[in-house]
């Protein structure tokens, strides 16, 4: 039996459940680009997200990691897009904030979230007094960043911002993101193939046709640059599908499109992240 699920979780499965095909690719896909800035209707677009199966399956797992880390609600969803992720950090009885780059996002998000306080970043700087936050939660950003400057100086920004004993919940794609079977997306285009760090993909969700252009990054790369943020990633858990869920998974039953880092600041070096129980 599961848990009971939040309405936000709840909404993801229930919108697939007696779906047996996913429409197929059409010339009318919206196109984002991780690195191009956001219009009012890529905002828009990128709204559609929230229904997506991807979603669910990223997002899944979090409600039982923050119980079994995060100790305090006082939250900051970093790189809050258009709101869906604050509303799924409130329904876990969390008071979030949110941040984003974009304008046109945060737009969305105050629509969605209208007594929610957002705040825009400017010059990559968090406009947020120093060790304020229990949890900096960061969904869906790190794969966005193009550089591993970029990178560092975001995971520099969360560490500034988290209390001494805060944490940091980040999703974003595993290394087996581009190479795999999956139900949730389909990955087969030549920028997928011989991958290094730094490298363009996409990706194509197929449930809410949209095709995303990101960055490749190894976990390996995110260790040393969390190490050098300040930050020791404590755990990394593969959220997989699982037997029972309305969902025809691929390889999502044996390997994960996503990863979940959980760091603290400061803690003393070990010898790399240990995967959480699934």
């Amino acid at each position: 039996m599961y848990k009971k699920l939040s309405p936000f979780i709840a909404s993801l499965i229930f919108s697939a459940i007696g779906i047996s095909t996913l429409h197929a690719e059409a010339n009318d896909k919206t196109i984002y680009h991780s690195h191009d800035e956001k219009s009012t209707e890529q905002a828009l677009g990128y709204s559609k997200t929230n229904q997506s199966i991807s979603r669910y399956l990223a997002y899944r797992d979090i409600p039982s990691l923050i119980t079994q880390y995060v100790h305090g609600k006082k939250t900051l969803d970093y790189g809050a897009g258009t709101g869906f992720s604050t509303q799924f950090l409130q329904e876990q009885n969390l008071d979030v904030t949110g941040v984003d780059i974009s304008n046109e996002m945060l737009a969305q998000a105050v629509s969605n979230c209208p007594n929610t306080p957002f705040y825009l970043i400017q010059n990559g700087s968090i406009p947020i007094a120093s060790e304020t936050y229990d949890l900096v939660f960061s969904s869906f950003v790190l794969f966005e960043l193009g550089s591993e400057k970029e990178i560092l100086n975001y995971l520099k920004e969360a560490r500034r911002v988290m209390k001494e004993d805060g944490v940091f919940v980040a999703v974003t794609a595993s290394q087996d993101a581009y190479s795999k079977d999956w139900f949730c997306y389909n990955i087969d285009y030549p920028e997928n193939k011989n991958l290094k760090s730094g490298n363009l993909v996409k990706a194509y969700d197929r449930q809410i046709n949209m095709e995303f252009t990101d960055y490749y990054w190894t976990e390996t790369d995110y260790l040393h640059l969390f190490q050098q943020a300040g930050l020791q990633i404590i755990g990394a858990h593969y959220p997989k599908g699982k037997e029972g869920e309305p969902y025809l998974w691929r390889d999502e039953k044996t390997n994960s499109p996503f990863v979940i880092f959980i760091a603290r600041p400061d803690i003393h070096p070990s010898l790399g992240p240990q995967e959480t129980a699934d």
